[in-house]
């Protein structure tokens, strides 16, 4: 993230964009549970537990045994937000400290991807690969207003791919792990200065890194129609690298600028462990259920080095960053129904309740997250034996969320934000699955 920090002279973007990383994604914290489009249409209920297609493989690899065919699952799962922040900004080195009134527009359209492929290895044995997004964000609130101080685009996801095996113990459990590959690839930026909104200079940072995990879980089925899911994903610790660059007519005036970088970082996602139910009450209606808890407790300070910018008068290119956020654990519920109204047609709907892990004193315009609800409606046409299509819509009601975290301190600067945030958003889901027979 690309921050300058001035003793006298004013600069600064503030809050780093760094700790942005988290905002409106639907989920707590930047937590994304969009890994199949099918499960939208009743938000992941029963998600460890109804191995219904290949993307169990990722949900709970146990459950790879009850799919008794090759079988791949493609879906796309299109994410929009939208939110609002009204209230006051207040920057000591570019208004004299004077809080001023400020409305600002935020909100993104990103596009979640899936691939997961299974196939069993004998009577007992399955393999399974999935390619998804766990976490993601993207964050934009545009340039136009003094708030491009305290945030302007944060963007950050990790690409996880992931080989598995399940084995089948006897006819009731089943067990399976995976390993887990994961990119993540990291955008902060920021803009700074005085005089707005002529002599600024902007902060951009990017940074990447590849880590490892792991995931596993079992799955045992009390009959036919009923059966208890239970996974565990490991924590993944990510050493970002990248470069900062500080670009503009700020930057220009000090020592000739633009100039750059190499800055890094490091991240911890969290490990979450997910239990679910499915039970088939009668031939036509299913009731499912999940419970998530996600360690978010883990990521308490993000600490950026080698950032570009002015520090003490003067170009620095090893400027520290750090940004207190000490979240706490948080809880994922949901419930959800199939209904087969065909023989072709199922009908999918869920209720759910999201927990944010933010704590309210650190709540901030980079990062408004608070408890939603959750409605889901879906459903499934089985075209043939070969071919089914899902479709799916899951809307997020967001809590208004209050902001006035403590003056963010940069050099010779302080920020002060103080106002509400609202929003919500919608996920559209779409996916394709092919019974290989």
């Amino acid at each position: 993230m690309k921050r300058f920090t001035p003793p006298k002279l004013i600069l600064l973007l503030q809050t780093c964009g760094l700790l942005a990383l988290s905002n409106q994604v639907f989920a707590s914290g930047f937590q994304l549970w969009e890994q199949s489009g099918a499960s939208v249409g009743n938000y992941h209920a029963g998600y460890a537990a109804e191995a219904d297609d290949a993307s169990i493989a990722f949900f709970n690899p146990a459950g790879i045994t009850h799919i008794k065919n090759q079988q791949l699952v493609v879906s796309a799962d299109a994410v929009m937000t939208s939110f609002k922040y009204e209230g006051t900004i207040g920057v000591n080195t570019i208004l004299a400290g004077t809080p001023r009134p400020v409305t600002a527009q935020g909100g993104n359209f990103s596009l979640v991807p899936a691939l997961h492929y299974v196939a069993p290895l004998s009577d007992y044995i399955g393999f399974g690969f999935s390619v998804d997004v766990p976490f993601g964000l993207k964050t934009t609130y545009g340039r136009t207003t003094i708030l491009q101080y305290a945030a302007t685009t944060t963007a950050a996801t990790v690409v996880d791919i992931s080989p598995s095996l399940a084995f089948q113990i006897n006819k009731k459990a089943s067990v399976g792990l995976g390993f887990d590959i994961q990119r993540m690839n990291a955008e902060f930026d920021q803009v700074g200065g005085f005089g707005f909104p002529t002599f600024n200079a902007e902060g951009i940072n990017k940074a990447s890194d590849t880590g490892y995990g792991g995931h596993f879980g079992v799955l045992y089925q009390f009959s036919a129609d009923n059966r208890i899911g239970l996974s565990y994903h490991t924590q993944v610790v990510h050493h970002l690298n990248g470069s900062s660059s500080f670009i503009g007519p700020l930057a220009t005036a000090f020592a000739g600028g633009p100039y750059s970088s190499s800055a890094y970082t490091n991240i911890t996602l969290p490990p979450y462990t997910a239990l679910s139910l499915y039970r088939r009450v009668t031939p036509t209606v299913a009731l499912m259920g999940s419970a998530i808890y996600t360690q978010w407790n883990i990521f308490r300070t993000i600490t950026l080095r080698n950032v570009s910018g002015i520090q003490d008068l003067s170009p620095s290119t090893n400027i520290t960053v750090s940004v207190p956020e000490y979240w706490h654990n948080s809880w994922n519920f949901s419930v959800g129904t199939n209904y087969n109204f065909t023989d072709k047609i199922m009908l999918r709907g869920g209720l759910g309740y999201d927990q944010t892990p933010v704590p309210n004193p650190y709540r901030n315009v980079s990062l408004p997250d608070n408890n939603r609800y959750v409605i889901a409606l879906g459903g499934r046409y089985q075209s043939s034996k070969a071919l089914a299509f899902d479709i799916g819509w899951t809307h997020f009601f967001i809590r208004q969320a209050s902001i006035y975290p403590p003056p963010l301190k940069t050099g010779d600067q302080v920020v002060v934000t103080n106002g509400i945030s609202d929003g919500g958003g919608d996920v559209l889901g779409a996916q394709v699955t092919w019974n290989m027979t």
